[in-house]
């Protein structure tokens, strides 16, 4: 509770008072309400869903790498190719 003691000079008060709004300060950017904190939670979740698939992306890419430097996306691809040849042979076969 307040004490009831000597009140503010009303000069200084309207001192300070003009002081504040020559520079241009927002006092209401200066308390924290519920919905300032509510939109900092939502800002919060938001970073941190980034956070996750950011690191999800990155172990995509890493798993990607490591098959590309393995060497095992060209067999791969070598396998798919005869594949295919060889379905076009039996395409053929059956055509003819």
């Amino acid at each position: 509770m307040a004490s009831k003691g000597i009140p503010l000079p009303l000069h200084d008060t309207l001192r300070d008072l003009a002081l504040l709004r020559a520079s241009s300060v927002d006092l209401s950017g200066l308390i924290a309400d519920d919905t300032t904190s509510s939109q900092t939670s939502k800002e919060a979740e938001g970073v941190e869903e980034s956070t996750i698939e950011s690191y999800a992306f990155v172990r995509e890419v890493r798993a990607a790498l490591r098959m590309h430097n393995s060497g095992e996306a060209q067999k791969q691809a070598t396998r798919i190719e005869k594949v295919q040849v060889e379905l076009i042979d039996v395409l053929r076969s059956l055509s003819d």
